[in-house]
């Protein structure tokens, strides 16, 4: 919808009763503090007869003003044109005070009055000159805003009020109409209506004005946050053709937003367009760069911009550093890390909680948690109060250490000293009881959290349900379920349900999983394709297939359309059986289905071929799967290699051997197990000492199988010396 489209008034306008203006008239006398605006607006207003239903309420109020009124024609007072003449006389009359013009204008809206075309244009007009930004906001706003909930009825064109702007103002004061096009550009954006704002760049350079840069990046910061990137860095180029130069800010924006679309080659061209163009000295440009190189990975050159711009006796902040700190954690560069943390230090910069924090999160995350616990306590030696983010993250590394009972203690620890901890460190302490079996402590811990009015998630919930379903307790787990349902007023929907389900499977409580399975049937929640998946594989694995086979035909009853996990899960039971023309059957079923097997459904009709030597049907399998651009894994060609192996097929096993190095497949020690013993059988000494030594140069080190054949290999081949 183009910008010329919308409306901001009516030409028909609703006619106040006098009173009404006597009120506004007096009040605003009384706000300026003196009487001759009072007498002026008065004069001007109560002339005017209006319809209205209070007649005597009109009356009344024409006596209380006659006095100070002067006469008009009959005609002329019964017109709506002498009514809006009359305010735009008294808009005009306060050119020099364009506060109490707007205050006017807003209390004759409040009170009915449909502005137009020449109300709206005095105002503006005053409000540019006197260069009011943001009051024009506000009234664009207000505009803008009433056409999108539709309630300016009937329509009187924006383009309008631009046209008559544009036409009406004197050529000296043209520029000062830009103020308004800027408001009126940033009010587009507040709202979302993006292709009005960018139609109305069009307008302002055919009038041969350009909108000043800050509404450019308003606008330009307003697509991005809404996803519109491409739309915005049209908008950016748009910009510049006209003539509006962009500023620092304006660099920070898209050199940002093209790194975080990884078009790195293209951030660098604005950043070299930004040097061009004498703007070295942007802080915030330079640190937008950085950020962005160290978001793709490019820490070590965002860390060498960063000493550069030092070097330049540019001022760098505390955040820059942080960035660059949090770009090396992530690439687990913890060393680089740790010299920009002490680089910062040493240059003698007051360290906050933010550099602090990326440091200690970089530690937690590479498992570092001793030099954490030290930073944290260099940290609050130095009066740094730690935060709830850092103390997340120092208890979240020791929950995945294990370290459960610690990760209580600290929680607790922490809690004495008055630090404020968040949900998250509520959730992880949480978690841990659980998994010690104090599930008891971890629900005083969430009515801790509602004392506190904490904002409990689906998580802290899901935390305690876990809980319960460890220990088996499928009541406690079904009754918190409800809570959150009721108190929490969280959903719960097919996959919560299957979360539960999933746990109960994990700990070998299948009968328990089917409780809540059914449970959630009578809630009047259907299970999809991955709540079958995980009863069906249960069944499976607990050599249950007439059940799993149920379930396939409940889920196909009910339209849930199985997918190739499903069909995984019920060759792989298939296949223990030993059942294999079944299998074949099923195998064959979902390629007729259109369903293409993977890679691990492959490997087992492969393995599952190969354990009763029919080596054509597998190998013709393998073919088959290649043919259809699935790549072996090193699962699939160690099936074949101990295959060919025991079946003293050497020559066809090295060659498998060779083609998985090839394709870069790279073999592990079970594969290398069992080509060793393949070479052992042959008696191929040689071939073995080279191939043990390639697992030595690669880091494999020889299990326990492997030992004693390695042994007997150098033997051997000390014998054969």
């Amino acid at each position: 919808m183009l910008f010329s489209s919308l409306a901001l008034g009516s030409s028909r306008r609703l006619f106040l009763p006098i009173s009404t203006y006597c009120r506004i008239s007096s009040g605003l006398a009384d706000f300026k503090g003196g009487i001759s605006f009072s007498h002026m607006a008065l004069a001007q207003l109560n002339c005017s007869s209006f319809s209205s239903d209070d007649d005597d309420d009109q009356q009344s109020s024409i006596a209380a003003c006659d006095s100070t009124s002067y006469h008009t024609n009959d005609a002329d007072r019964c017109t709506p044109d002498a009514d809006t003449f009359r305010i735009v006389e008294i808009l005009n009359s306060l050119r020099k005070d364009p506060n109490l013009a707007f205050s006017f204008f807003c209390q004759l809206k409040e009170a009915g009055f449909q502005h137009n075309l020449s109300t709206y244009s005095a105002l503006v007009t005053n409000l540019c000159n006197w260069g009011l930004q943001r009051k024009l906001d506000q009234l664009f706003l207000d505009l803008v805003t009433a056409k999108e909930q539709q309630i300016t009825c009937p329509p009187l064109r924006i383009s309008e009020l631009l046209d008559t702007l544009a036409e009406e103002v004197e050529v000296e004061v043209g520029q000062s109409l830009v103020r308004a096009y800027d408001a009126l550009i940033k009010s587009y954006a507040r709202v979302n209506m993006f292709e009005e704002a960018i139609d109305l760049l069009f307008y302002i350079e055919r009038r041969g004005f350009a909108p000043h840069i800050s509404a450019c990046n308003f606008l330009i910061n307003c697509l991005i946050e809404h996803g519109k990137v491409d739309m915005a860095m049209a908008v950016y180029k748009q910009f510049k053709r006209i003539g509006v130069g962009p500023n620092g800010y304006t660099y920070a924006i898209v050199i940002k937003t093209l790194c975080k679309k990884g078009s790195l080659e293209e951030a660098l061209d604005v950043f070299l367009e930004m040097r061009e163009a004498g703007l070295t000295h942007s802080a915030i440009a330079y640190r937008a760069y950085i950020e962005g190189l160290c978001i793709n990975k490019r820490s070590s050159l965002g860390y060498q911009l960063l000493q550069e711009f030092q070097g330049a006796k540019r001022h760098v902040d505390k955040y820059a550093y942080a960035v660059v700190i949090r770009g090396f954690c992530n690439e687990m560069k913890i060393d680089e890390a740790e010299t920009v943390f002490l680089d910062l230090e040493k240059q003698g910069f007051v360290l906050n909680a933010h550099v602090y924090g990326e440091m200690i999160h970089g530690y937690c995350k590479g498992g570092y948690l001793l030099k954490a616990l030290a930073v944290l306590k260099d940290m609050t030696s130095n009066g740094v109060k730690a935060t709830s983010l850092i103390i997340s993250s120092v208890l979240h590394c020791l929950c995945k250490m294990g370290m459960h009972s610690e990760v209580v203690d600290q929680f607790k620890e922490y809690k004495d000293l008055g630090i404020y901890l968040d949900e998250v460190c509520y959730n992880i302490v949480m978690d841990a009881l659980c998994k010690l079996g104090r599930v008891e402590q971890a629900v005083e811990l969430l009515k801790e959290m509602k004392s506190k009015r904490m904002v409990l998630d689906i998580l802290h919930y899901t935390t305690l349900i876990n809980g319960f379903c460890l220990q088996g307790n499928v009541d406690g787990a079904l009754n918190l379920a409800e809570e959150m349902k009721e108190k929490g007023g969280l959903t719960l929907d097919v996959a919560y349900f299957t979360m539960m389900i999933s746990n109960y499977c994990r700990i070998d409580c299948l009968s328990k999983a089917y409780d809540i399975f059914h449970h959630m049937k009578r809630e009047g929640i259907e299970p999809d394709v991955t709540c079958y998946n995980v009863l069906i594989h249960m069944n499976c694995k607990a050599k249950k297939l007439h059940d799993a086979f149920a379930l396939l035909d409940e889920m196909i009853a009910k339209g849930v359309e199985p997918d190739i996990f499903t069909y995984t899960s019920l060759l792989s039971g298939t296949f223990d059986r030993g059942d294999l023309k079944r299998a074949r059957r099923g195998f064959d079923a979902i390629i007729e289905k259109g369903i293409t097997p993977d890679v691990t459904l492959y490997t087992m009709m492969i393995n599952c071929y190969c354990r009763v030597n029919c080596f054509r049907e597998a190998y013709d399998l393998f073919h088959d799967m290649q043919r259809r651009g699935i790549q072996p894994d090193v699962i699939c060609y160690t099936i074949l290699i101990d295959r060919n192996c025991l079946m003293d097929n050497l020559g066809e096993a090295i060659a498998l051997f060779d083609e998985m190095t090839e394709r870069g497949v790279k073999p592990d020690i079970v594969t290398y197990r069992a080509l060793l013993f393949g070479l052992y059988n042959e008696g191929d000494v040689d071939r073995a000492s080279i191939l043990i030594h390639e697992m030595s140069s690669k880091g494999i080190l020889p299990d326990r199988p492997i030992s004693p054949l390695h042994l007997g290999i150098l033997k051997a081949k000390r014998q054969s010396l």
